[in-house]
């Protein structure tokens, strides 16, 4: 009998046990949703991969996937994972086929890594998905402009002008239209990872001479930190008026990167070791933004681009009176905030607290350090972390640096 009850209840069992499995997996579902609303993305991956495993359609779960791998993405991005972040959106991309999210985080995850030109395809695919969006314009305005076509920068930026972008875009016009004026007549040569535009007034020989130089701090500043930049780096060579007519710089800057490096040449005829020196203290603050992704502190930057400069050409030392120094919250503003006069000793000063951290344990925790700062680590954190190895957290360092800096 018992035997018999058994072969009555099966095919019952049989038929609720898809009822049961489609339980447990909204069960799944809800958790997974709890999950990532709390923050836990990782965990709440893995528990709607098996909802979606357990669900009769697996399409219940997409919307959910699709969101947490969006999220994913983001938190790599701001931890400084460019290519752990394309994973994430492209995992989103199969779930959210119809949402232009995932391309236009694929396009900032490349823009991030300095491959405007991938970005480009990433935004022209959210741009068909969603229409002409002002963030979207905004965004293949600055990789078109990365790569140097400015006409294609400003007729998007102009687009998103018109449909209804204000503020951050109003500001990129103003500038695209100066640079599109003080390029419009510049040579093109290129050499390495670096595109050269330079002004009639500036010779070939001499834009040749650049380029070598450049690529020499490619390969000198490259072993010193370790790292050297796949994406390609525009230069641009400027007569003396047009370079502070587009970049709004102060009388006393010798040149400027802002994602390009800008060169005042106007009336230089040839190479020598003043220019060499600037070309390695712009080419040093294109490591420092690519490693440490725009946290590093200013005294630390500055004081870095010094010590590359500075192996071709010493300034003279800044004549002030004995004992004067600037306070060390001076430092971590921009420079072109401080009265001319001195930013001298504010170059001086960050020079030699850079070069001490390089005496006490030479280049690879340097190197380190602003790989930690640009994956959003706290200052303290990532100086404990780099540091570690010669026995050095940032009170200790601080003494060495000797200075009361706040970071």
């Amino acid at each position: 009998m018992k035997s018999a009850r058994y072969c009555l209840l099966a095919p019952v069992l049989l038929l609720l046990l898809p009822l049961l499995a489609a339980a447990g997996a909204e069960s799944l579902l809800s958790k997974g949703s709890d999950l990532l609303n709390a923050g836990q993305i990782s965990e709440a991956i893995a528990v709607l991969h098996d909802a979606e495993r357990q669900l009769p359609d697996r399409s219940q779960a997409s919307g959910l996937l699709g969101e947490a791998y969006l999220r994913l993405g983001m938190q790599r991005l701001n931890a400084g994972g460019e290519s752990t972040a394309r994973e994430a959106f492209a995992n989103a991309k199969s779930y959210l086929p119809d949402d232009p999210r995932p391309w236009q985080g694929t396009a900032i995850a490349w823009l991030h890594a300095g491959q405007a030109a991938a970005a480009i395809g990433e935004l022209h695919e959210a741009l068909a998905l969603a229409g002409e969006q002002p963030e979207l314009l905004i965004l293949l305005g600055r990789a078109h402009y990365a790569v140097g076509d400015l006409l294609q920068a400003e007729e998007n930026w102009q687009k998103a002008t018109e449909l209804g972008g204000t503020g951050e875009v109003t500001a990129l016009l103003e500038k695209v239209r100066r640079e599109r004026q003080a390029e419009s007549t510049m040579r093109r040569n290129l050499a390495g990872r670096f595109t050269l535009a330079y002004a009639p007034g500036v010779s070939d020989s001499l834009a040749s001479a650049v380029l070598d130089t450049l690529q020499d701090a490619y390969n000198d500043l490259g072993a010193d930190l370790g790292y050297y930049p796949e994406a390609d780096i525009p230069v641009l060579l400027y007569a003396r008026e047009d370079f502070a007519a587009v970049t709004r710089s102060p009388q006393w800057a010798g040149g400027l990167y802002d994602g390009k490096i800008r060169v005042p040449l106007g009336g230089v005829q040839r190479m020598d070791n003043s220019l060499k020196a600037l070309l390695y203290h712009e080419y040093m603050h294109v490591l420092v933004r690519f490693l440490g992704k725009g946290r590093v502190p200013i005294w630390l930057n500055e004081g870095l681009a010094e010590i590359g400069g500075r192996r071709h050409f010493k300034p003279p030392q800044p004549e002030v009176p004995a004992g004067r120094s600037l306070d060390p919250a001076a430092l971590e503003r921009s420079f072109a905030e401080l009265p001319a006069e001195m930013v001298p000793l504010a170059y001086a000063q960050s020079h030699a607290r850079a070069q001490r951290l390089v005496d006490l344990c030479g280049w690879p925790p340097i190197g380190e350090l602003l790989q930690r700062l640009g994956t959003g680590e706290p200052w303290d954190q990532a100086v404990a972390g780099a540091y570690a190895p010669c026995g050095y957290d940032w009170p200790r360092l601080q003494v060495e640096l000797g200075g009361d800096f706040s970071r």
